[in-house]
């Protein structure tokens, strides 16, 4: 018996800090604003992967979304707050309405023949990348700085 109490107390600690990413079911937990970013950017996209992701600190939100030409992976902070857009198709580019305007006018200025295909941000930077493996890195008000590395 003591064995058995034992054993179940094990397995409710392993239970307490082991923590499952969130599966296909659990939709409805997926954070509003969240959702409204992808109703607002990928209509006509379905949902075909979603888990919020934890490490000892700290959580964030990533989702795929897809229809039959394009998948995109999106990093959502803790908050909801987008982070980073990434097609995994490199024939796809990243719907404008995702890009900062600036940024959008100067890859169509300096390369026009490329395509954006991922798109991120940290707290005072944001980066493209273009479909030739270019990398840019703007400030974040998207003005350009620099190639990136």
């Amino acid at each position: 018996m003591k064995k058995a109490s034992l054993l179940c107390a094990l397995v409710a600690i392993i239970a307490t800090f082991h923590i499952q990413p969130v599966q296909a079911q659990d939709y409805p937990n997926m954070p509003q604003s969240v959702k409204e970013y992808i109703h607002k950017h990928f209509k006509g996209y379905n949902i075909s992967h979603y888990e919020k992701e934890r490490d000892i600190i700290n959580y964030e939100h990533k989702v795929y979304v897809s229809n039959n030409r394009a998948t995109f992976k999106m990093d959502f902070d803790k908050n909801g707050k987008i982070k980073s857009i990434e097609s995994t198709d490199d024939n796809a580019s990243l719907p404008k309405s995702v890009l900062p305007v600036k940024i959008t006018q100067h890859v169509n200025s300096k390369f026009p023949n490329t395509r954006i295909i991922e798109w991120n941000r940290n707290k005072n930077t944001q980066a493209v990348e273009l479909s030739n493996d270019i990398e840019l890195v703007y400030d974040s008000k998207g003005n350009f700085l620099h190639l990136g590395d």
